[in-house]
């Protein structure tokens, strides 16, 4: 019985021991992730996710209070955990392993598409958002505006989805949305426009984009309600890649047969031309188009280069017609078709804007006004209420 007890004790003083290293290690592991964060370099893309990663927020006691600088900071260090590629891609691997056709907020849908899920919007941040874009609407009377939220590929595509996949009604907030704008806004239906078109290729596979023809369509439905005319319009329609793996498949891990195809659209008219001038980075250019993206990983950014804080298109229309955009990334394959029309286009995307609204409206004699967004990005977005209300 003494042997026992002696062996029992000497079993409880191991088993001690390996708990106490195992704490240990965890606390190293733990204080060496901690240390690596601080001293490691930000990365600037995500290769896993292909995308550009949260850049450190600006500091000042106003966007603490309002809470805006807490929100992107936050994110910031979210997207420059140590390792995040690394994490994301072994989580990919292991649920393609065990059949899982969900990862990440992306599924495995019928005819080779990857779709991102839609998430129930943050009634705060919805509602005050709606409630800036009322406020600014009514602020600017003399500005024409319009709204373009564009519903995404799991809206229109839903018949491609994997059964009993649990989805969110994206058209039932796109109404709602509708409803909630006061008359001064004109919503466009962005929903009837795609939906008219759901056998054809209007988004892309492999990437949370529209393809240029589903910009094309949601172009040819706002042009109604903006009284463009488009009869004049003529294009060739060119194809830059056919090995485009986008954001979709990068944030899911899955594989994918299928590679997508990016066109762009050349206006056969000559006199359509146009001076982009990228505010931040201070350079300019002819083209909307960046064919140097197209060697890259990301080839939708052939569009403009990608996302911009501020940019500025202008053309050769004799007009006092100019547009102001604010807008996520659908716009940057959208705003070709809109050269003609304005003298100038500024395009402004609030999640990197921190500049004064009111100052540029007036310095650009801004006349009119559309919002284009994705739907996902939109019901998600934490940033056009402050811009709109100059906080």
């Amino acid at each position: 019985m003494k042997n026992y007890k002696n062996k029992m004790y000497k079993k409880k003083i191991i088993k001690n021991k390996y708990f106490k290293i195992l704490a240990l290690l965890f606390l190293a592991f733990i204080f060496g992730v901690v240390i690596l964060n601080t001293i490691t370099k930000d990365k600037q893309f995500s290769e896993s996710e292909n995308r550009m990663l949260a850049k450190k927020p600006k500091f000042t006691i106003e966007k603490l209070l309002e809470g805006r600088f807490s929100t992107k900071y936050e994110k910031y260090k979210i997207d420059q955990f140590i390792g995040r590629d690394f994490f994301i891609n072994a989580k990919s691997h292991i649920d393609e392993m065990l059949g899982k056709n969900e990862n990440n907020g992306v599924y495995i849908c019928d005819d080779g598409y990857l779709m991102e899920d839609f998430k129930r919007p943050d009634e705060k941040y919805l509602n005050e958002n709606i409630k800036a874009i009322n406020d600014f609407s009514k602020k600017h009377k003399e500005i024409n505006q319009y709204m373009l939220i564009a519903p995404n590929a799991i809206s229109i595509l839903n018949d491609k989805l994997p059964k009993f996949a649990p989805i969110i009604n994206q058209k039932k907030y796109l109404d709602d949305l509708n409803k909630s704008l006061n008359d001064k806004i004109n919503f466009v239906d962005g929903y009837k426009a795609l939906n008219n078109h759901k056998s054809e290729y209007i988004y892309y596979k492999t990437d949370h984009h529209w393809t240029t023809l589903g910009a094309y369509y949601g172009f040819l439905e706002s042009a109604k309600s903006m009284k463009l005319d488009v009869k004049g319009n003529n294009y060739n329609i060119e194809p830059v890649t056919n090995d485009f793996h986008g954001t979709l498949y990068s944030k899911s891990g899955f594989a994918s047969k299928d590679s997508d195809i990016v066109n762009v659209y050349l206006p056969k008219n000559k006199e359509d031309e146009v001076v982009v001038n990228y505010v931040e980075e201070k350079k300019k250019s002819p083209s909307i188009y960046d064919s140097k993206k197209l060697q890259g990983k990301d080839k939708y950014e052939v569009f403009l280069g990608g996302n911009h804080p501020l940019l500025k298109i202008n053309t050769t229309l004799k007009s006092e017609k100019k547009l102001l955009l604010i807008k996520d990334s659908y716009a940057n394959s959208f705003v070709q078709f809109l050269t003609p029309y304005f003298s100038e286009i500024v395009m402004v995307d609030p999640r990197y804007f921190y500049e004064d609204i009111e100052k540029l409206i007036d310095k650009e004699k801004i006349t009119d006004m559309l919002y284009l967004y994705n739907a996902n990005t939109f019901f998600s977005d934490t940033s056009l209420s402050a811009v709109l209300n100059n906080i």
